[in-house]
């Protein structure tokens, strides 16, 4: 899935974002923290083309108490 087709389907389900300053010199992915109802996950939504790795999708939506299988796309990709 890619990081702007599950910001997007994030904030449509009630969630905030928080990005992470990142500081000259280091590298790696931009990471992001998202809130919903309390709870909080640190999720790589650097590039809108960028490509998640399905465990790290399932893994936020877990964390955020949202059902992964209403995410959009294929069922079979996710």
């Amino acid at each position: 899935m890619e990081s702007a087709t599950f910001r997007k389907w994030l904030a449509e389900n009630g969630c905030r974002f928080d990005k992470h300053e990142r500081h000259h010199g280091h590298a790696g992915p931009v990471m992001v923290t998202v809130h919903r109802d309390g709870r909080k996950a640190e999720v790589p939504l650097g590039g809108s083309r960028q490509i998640l790795d399905a465990r790290v999708v399932h893994q936020a939506c877990e964390d955020l108490g949202l059902d992964w299988s209403q995410l959009p796309g294929p069922k079979s990709r996710v």
